[in-house]
């Protein structure tokens, strides 16, 4: 049986790129490079905040090390700026997360964003208090290293093979199977499903209801396997 669940946040829980791209945007134009669109951008996402600044600098710098580092520096100045200004909740997450709760299942997030960021967003959309942890991008590896999702599940004092880690990248199946814990693609998110299906989610879900359906079918799973017929 799922007791817990732990969500990626950008493109999983909430939108978060209009913020992102106004942020990437006054970066590259404060360091007077080209601006990028949105899809620019969902090509660049996933990886930390490093890397989508890296990735999102014309190609002849982005492994220079001095601009690197000041564009980082600049991109975090102005994300810190905007990064609750249009980011919003997709369609019925809150209802899933009251959900989860009613069914007992514990829920948290890991994200490769920044940590404060991510404690921020998640403290503006929702009810701080139906989290048992809230993870961002610190001292930890990110993800898809497994370092983090494990720590949570040990926070949460559940085996990593009764959780969920449901997010919208290949990132973040990489991560569910690196930890030993079944994974959920979204294919609302920032990633086609053919990607998350590539890269072996155990399952997919095409809206937030799916992810309630998809824990009682594991709890089907596990009573056929107790009382077989």
């Amino acid at each position: 049986m799922i007791k817990a669940v732990i969500f990626d946040l950008d493109g999983t829980l909430a939108d978060t790129m209009p913020d992102l791209q106004t942020a990437m945007n006054g970066m590259l134009t404060r360091l007077g490079y080209r601006t990028r669109t949105r899809a620019d951008l969902l090509k660049a996402i996933n990886n930390g905040a490093r890397e989508f600044v890296r990735r999102s600098l014309p190609r002849d710098v982005q492994n220079v090390d001095f601009i690197l580092q000041s564009a980082i520096e600049t991109y975090e100045d102005e994300y810190s700026k905007c990064y609750t200004e249009k980011t919003a909740p997709y369609a019925d997450i809150e209802a899933l997360l009251m959900d989860l709760k009613g069914m007992g299942v514990k829920i948290s997030v890991l994200s490769n964003k920044q940590d404060n960021f991510v404690k921020d967003i998640i403290a503006k959309l929702f009810d701080r208090k139906l989290f048992s942890c809230i993870q961002g991008q610190d001292k930890m590896p990110t993800k898809p290293n497994p370092t983090s999702a494990l720590a949570i599940a040990k926070t949460m004092g559940v085996k990593p093979s009764r959780c969920l880690f449901i997010g919208d990248s290949d990132v973040d199946i990489q991560t569910a199977k690196n930890a030993g814990m079944r994974s959920v693609g979204v294919s609302w998110g920032y990633r086609e499903r053919e990607v998350l299906e590539e890269a072996g989610a155990d399952f997919i879900a095409k809206t937030p209801g799916d992810i309630c359906n998809i824990i009682n079918s594991l709890k089907d799973e596990l009573e056929k396997k107790k009382n077989p017929v």
